[in-house]
């Protein structure tokens, strides 16, 4: 098994677990923070975390394939090369960052579709730990990461400097 299996292995967990703990705090902060919903003992609250992580993990699992690309495409030998694993590194983050930002616009994006939807005020029902709202919530959250996930990686991959091939005429 080469050193590069291994390093790609490594990366994706990295850049699945910070990007999926950046997402739970940011969003869970927001929502305990501007909008002072208890944490403890809340279910309609972790419910709505369900399908935040769930969200985060449909976008960022279509990230990792481009990300193994540029690991591939930028050290061809399959040996580790200093200088171009930077830049692998540099494609790696940026591809982490769409991922972030993708899942954010999805989840905001989700809840004020929900808010429009409905007459219910969903963020009086997380704090009343009605349980109701929350799945739906979610289940909308996730069905737009769904959809969603396979265009982040595609644009990811747009980025990545393929060669250029021959075209035959």
């Amino acid at each position: 098994m080469s050193a590069i299996v291994i390093l790609q292995l490594v990366i994706a967990f990295v850049m699945g677990f910070l990007g999926l703990f950046i997402i739970y705090r940011v969003v869970t902060g927001f929502l305990v923070r501007n909008y002072q919903i208890d944490e403890t003992d809340n279910l309609s609250l972790s419910v709505f975390q369900v399908g935040v992580i769930l969200s985060g993990t449909l976008i960022l699992s279509a990230i990792v394939d481009p990300a193994v690309n540029a690991i591939r495409l930028l050290n061809p030998e399959g040996t580790i090369n200093m200088s171009s694993m930077g830049t692998a590194f540099g494609y790696i983050a940026l591809f982490a960052v769409i991922g972030i930002i993708a899942t954010f616009l999805v989840i905001t994006g989700g809840l004020l579709a929900i808010f429009q939807m409905t007459k219910v005020n969903e963020i009086e029902e997380m704090k009343a730990k009605r349980v109701n709202s929350s799945l739906i919530a979610a289940a909308l959250i996730i069905g737009i990461s769904y959809i969603v996930s396979a265009y982040c990686g595609h644009l990811c991959e747009a980025m990545i400097p393929y060669p250029d091939v021959l075209q035959i005429r």
